[in-house]
């Protein structure tokens, strides 16, 4: 092994993340494998110094009176050259010259088999790396805008981000930065395949937790989430310290919190509303900030009829019936809205 390779395995080790150990590993099998392959033999040895500076390849023959198997046996007479004491039945190595006595051929699949090895490697190593951002928020970076798609980058990585995955009338520009939701990261023939949305209501739901440090630490804690991408999402949150107010810790000081969630939504309206066990409470909570005058609760059929004041029934509905669907949704319950 001259100092090349050296510098070659120090490459390695420090742009594809593979150990210095594990790429000697796999440069070892991979001449043990070919040389089998192209020898028809099963018993090879492999060593490399710890210098790194020498691979030497050994044969092991199993010495007998007559040869029958050329692959296998060596005869006691030419054995005795190499150890004059050996006897039959005993193993002996026998040094292979690799200049003289490996095969072009041979070389070249020793050659293949190692490329082919730590592709795979470098591919499992990529996997292990990125599968810990399933389920969360990441930054990526647009590359390359298409028709159907968007090219972006995540760490070392370049995914699509589907036209579908994208916020309604969205407008992205190469070199941006953006918030993505990994929906999966999935294993290929060409390495992790991660696959990411800026739809999903996961998205809010990481970005609140990142946002919010009371979220994070568990102090509120967000129950349920409703979204209609780039319209409105509805957001249920509760505390678990009386002292703690979860829709005030999610709106912020100023507004500034909500304000931020909104900012990377792309103005998407969010509420925030407080979670109760109570369905009369919770469906209150859903439509405010209509004023509700009455429930009547149906529990067998989960329906729901809420009066609210004549001046306040659009307010209640929504623009497209979008704040009346998104309370409906978010609470479980069918709603029904009349005046009085």
């Amino acid at each position: 092994m001259n100092i090349n390779l050296i510098e070659a395995l120090d490459m390695l080790e420090k742009e594809k993340g593979i150990s210095r150990e594990l790429l000697i590993d796999i440069i070892l099998k991979s001449i043990k494998s070919a040389y089998k392959k192209n020898y028809g033999t099963k018993n090879v040895d492999v060593e490399i110094d710890k210098n790194l500076t020498n691979i030497e390849v050994f044969q092991i023959w199993t010495v007998v009176e007559e040869v029958i198997d050329e692959n296998e046996e060596i005869s006691l007479k030419d054995a005795q050259k190499i150890d004059p004491k050996i006897h039959p039945g005993e193993e002996i190595r026998k040094k292979i010259n690799l200049k003289k006595d490996f095969k072009r051929i041979a070389a070249q699949t020793a050659k293949q088999v190692i490329l082919q090895n730590i592709k795979e490697i470098e591919k499992k190593s990529l996997f292990d790396k990125y599968i810990s951002l399933k389920d969360k928020v990441t930054n990526a970076e647009v590359i390359m805008i298409e028709d159907e798609f968007v090219e972006i980058r995540i760490g070392k990585l370049e995914t699509k981000l589907p036209l579908k995955e994208m916020l309604p009338g969205e407008i992205l520009k190469p070199g941006q930065l953006i918030k993505v939701h990994v929906k999966d990261i999935q294993k290929s023939t060409k390495g992790p395949k991660i696959l990411v949305s800026r739809i999903t209501p996961e998205l809010v739901k990481e970005l609140l937790k990142n946002i919010v440090p009371e979220i994070e630490e568990g102090v509120v804690e967000i129950k349920k989430i409703y979204r209609e991408p780039g319209i409105r999402t509805k957001v249920a949150v509760s505390s678990n310290n009386k002292n703690v107010d979860p829709v005030g810790s999610c709106i912020g000081s100023n507004s500034l919190r909500i304000q931020e969630l909104i900012e990377e939504l792309k103005g998407e309206k969010v509420d925030i509303i407080e979670y109760s066990e109570n369905p009369e409470v919770f469906i209150k909570n859903a439509l405010a900030p209509a004023e509700v005058l009455e429930i009547t609760i149906n529990a067998e059929t989960s329906e729901a009829i809420v009066y609210v004041p004549e001046s306040q029934f659009s307010l209640a509905i929504g623009k497209g019936g979008q704040t009346a669907r998104a309370a409906a949704k978010i609470t479980g319950w069918k709603i029904d809205i009349h005046t009085r």
